[in-house]
């Protein structure tokens, strides 16, 4: 399952599109791999800082280390 992720931060948007998402087999729970989570935070961090007031990414595609 893959779900869009957005933050707002100081009038500053970031969406990220196609994140991929676990689901919980006994309540259907959703939730991050650590490795997604970590990957994602830092993607959301390094879009948040750029100059524009909206940006937008495809997990997949990026290159956050």
């Amino acid at each position: 399952m893959r779900r869009a992720k957005m933050v707002e931060r100081s009038g500053r948007v970031a969406i990220v599109l196609d994140v991929p998402m676990e689901e919980c087999s006994s309540c259907a729970e959703r939730y991050l791999e650590w490795e997604v989570a970590g990957k994602l935070d830092r993607l959301l961090d390094a879009m948040l800082a750029s100059d524009a007031e909206v940006a937008t990414r495809h997990f997949g595609t990026t290159t956050a280390a």
